[in-house]
């Protein structure tokens, strides 16, 4: 009894540590899945694609800031889906890696969700 008890303990322990692990090793803040589906969608798309350049949240790094700036920049969604799938720039193409549903989803999750609290 008392060993099925340490035993119990122990795997609570590790399970929170991996937990806190979990959640450090991603930056400490994970972002919530949106509840629309092309949102959910464009966002995976934009993880996968855009972050490594624009961050996570679109606050810039190698690639220009997004967050709160997108709609400003291109109040037409379709002039922001062709700088998507032709590049700009240091921008690559993404046109020939992503459906034009993809694209969509990946600029309204860029329009809709990023820099919006």
């Amino acid at each position: 009894m008392l060993r099925s008890g340490r035993v119990l303990l122990a795997s609570g322990v590790l399970m929170g540590a991996a937990t806190l692990f979990a959640a450090c090793s991603s930056g400490g803040s994970s972002i919530a899945v949106p509840s629309d589906p092309v949102l959910a969608q464009g966002q995976q798309i934009y993880t996968q694609n855009c972050a490594s350049c624009h961050g996570q949240k679109g606050g810039g790094g190698i690639g220009t800031k997004l967050a709160g700036l997108v709609e400003k920049k291109y109040p037409n969604i379709a002039d922001q889906e062709a700088v998507i799938a032709n590049g700009r720039s240091s921008m690559p193409k993404f046109g020939s890696r992503l459906s034009a549903a993809e694209i969509n989803a990946v600029a309204r999750y860029e329009r809709e969700s990023l820099g919006v609290e």
